[in-house]
């Protein structure tokens, strides 16, 4: 479009062109500015650092129109800077952001004795945190430039004009640098890098620190989560003699099970595939899915015997039989045989032979020792055994004679559950909602929304026979069932348990496949957890080698496939 301005025909030609030289350059701010624009959104939406990265580049390229660029960050100890992008249009380079890392050599900030290093150009940036511009690299004097010429001359290529800016936050930390060589005209002719350019470029250098200083907080704030959760599960390890590696190790085998699953061919889990912050969020809950344990009193869970409280009360049972013992022996001295017959029908046992007091002391004393410590499953006839021996019960002389106290004999008659009574083990279970309880209440970033609900699931059964709420597997996503099985195998295979003995590797999978086929556990991922190998993976790196034995994986899933 043309303008009138003038009726002089060279004037209005002249006028014209100025006007849309302007405009073209305003047009030209205007888009520079427009990207600067979206590039600054895009921080507070994209939490992706190499895209960010692959964009200012890619704009600080086409303002000055270089040939050549690269991006610096400093590694995590700040002592090197290392690649995180490399572009270099004549040799078809493109290297780091969005295609992956750069395997370059880093380049050291400090020398050997811990004083800066500034004498190339990217670390003097660094430590001075000015920006370094040259017309022509090659003339500088001041700084130590072979290797960029070892790199030209095996490259066929030449380095000429350079601009390299620090990229620092708002605290004035160095975090980077960004580097442009080359600046080109239309023509594609080597040219200096303008103030414009610096001004612009220092700009996207801004931008760049932004995104690097945001990332390094949110990976700070996330690091001292991570910390923190495994601080209290540590805490929570600490307050038992027993179990004190528990939460570790169901928190790494859930790591190892989701990775794993992450490897499987389609035809598990419809080739389900876990996203990185899927990954972390399953681990937070596999880190903090006993925390409701912290609550939870020390005398429950480090109960080893079933007579526990704050001393193990056999040994009392066990001074209360021998006191009767001696009783006894007295009497078989003192009084009739008939005497002594009838009185120890009357308050020993009807069916005794009066001979062998001496050996039944012994022998209840011996089964009581041992029934103390608590089993998995309880005969009948042991229970009934008990019930008779508390029947000893009698007043001599003005003394009472007796073996247990109520809350004692209600202990020895516990019929599972190991060392625990019923209201024990129910104080036991309750860890389970309070994990809930305390998790949900705490605000987790968007993408670890779920940490609560994993966690507080682990006890939880596809057939709804779980706890706390009982739900099933309409509701239980796979998380949870990687959960459960994590935290089932464990203890299956841990030796450190007060309530039961160790259990070989074999026994321990068979009640997983029984478990499996009364709908506790999910098939699929039992089934793949034996076909990847990762049970045994696991048992040689905790359990004992004693432990170790042969497993039959068909006869397993036999149990719960031929359903």
């Amino acid at each position: 479009m043309s303008y009138d301005f003038s009726p002089n025909h060279d004037v209005n030609k002249m006028l014209n062109n100025v006007v849309q030289s302007i405009t073209h350059l305003a047009e030209e701010q205007l888009l520079h500015i427009k990207r600067l624009t979206r590039i600054g959104e895009s921080l507070s939406s994209e939490t992706d650092l190499d895209k960010i990265f692959d964009m200012i580049l890619e704009e600080g390229i086409e303002f000055t129109r270089a040939d050549a660029a690269t991006i610096y960050k400093v590694t995590e100890d700040g002592q090197f800077l290392e690649f995180e992008i490399v572009y270099n249009a004549t040799l078809n380079m493109r290297l780091g952001g969005t295609r992956g890392m750069v395997n370059w050599h880093k380049i050291q900030l400090y020398d050997a004795d811990g004083k800066p290093n500034s004498n190339k150009i990217v670390t003097s940036v660094y430590h001075n945190k000015i920006s370094l511009c040259f017309d022509d690299v090659y003339e500088t004097q001041d700084y130590d430039i072979s290797g960029t010429i070892h790199t030209d001359i095996e490259n066929n290529y030449r380095c000429k004009s350079m601009l390299t800016i620090p990229l620092k936050n708002h605290e004035d930390e160095v975090l980077g640098v960004i580097q442009f060589i080359n600046a080109m005209d239309e023509a594609k002719n080597i040219v200096s890098f303008t103030d414009e350019h610096k001004a612009m470029l220092s700009s996207l250098a801004s931008q760049a620190a932004i995104a690097l200083s945001n990332r390094k907080l949110i990976q700070s704030l996330e690091d001292l989560l991570n910390q923190f959760m495994r601080s209290i599960a540590g805490a929570i390890e600490k307050k038992t003699k027993y179990t004190s590696d528990h939460i570790t190790r169901v928190a790494t085998l859930t790591e190892l099970l989701s990775a794993k699953i992450n490897e499987a061919p389609p035809e598990y889990f419809g080739g389900r595939r876990f996203s990185e912050n899927e990954l972390k969020e399953l681990s937070m809950a596999g880190w903090m899915h006993d925390v409701g344990k912290i609550i939870t009193p020390e005398y429950i869970m480090d109960k080893s015997t079933k007579l526990e409280t704050i001393t193990d009360r056999i040994e009392l049972v066990t001074l209360r039989l021998e006191k009767i013992d001696l009783l006894l022996s007295c009497l078989s001295t003192s009084i009739s045989a008939d005497e002594f017959n009838s009185f120890v029908q009357e308050h020993i046992d009807n069916d005794m032979d009066i001979s062998n007091f001496h050996e039944l002391m012994a022998d209840s004393i011996a089964f009581l020792t041992k029934f103390n410590f608590g089993e998995e499953f309880v005969a009948e006839e042991d229970l009934q055994r008990v019930e008779r021996i508390s029947n000893i019960d009698f007043e001599y002389s003005g003394k009472r004679y007796y073996v247990f106290t109520e809350d004692e004999k209600k202990n020895m008659m516990i019929k599972g559950r190991g060392t625990l009574t019923g209201a024990e083990y129910q104080i036991m279970k309750d860890h389970a909602s309070i994990t809930w309880d305390m998790l949900s209440q705490l605000t987790f970033p968007k993408k670890y929304k779920n940490v609560a609900f994993y966690a507080s699931t682990h006890h939880e059964a596809l057939n709804g026979k779980g706890y706390p709420r009982g739900i099933g597997a309409d509701e239980l996503p796979i998380q949870s069932r990687i959960l459960a099985v994590a935290d089932i195998f464990e203890a299956l295979t841990a030796s450190d348990r007060p309530y039961k003995k160790a259990k070989t590797l074999s026994e321990s999978l068979t009640m997983m496949a029984v478990m499996t086929k009364d709908g506790h556990l999910d098939k699929d991922l039992v089934s793949y957890f034996l076909d990847s190998g990762l049970y045994l993976e696991y048992a040689n790196r905790f359990m004992k080698p004693e432990y170790i034995d042969k497993v039959d994986i068909a006869a397993l899933k036999a149990k719960y496939t031929s359903l």
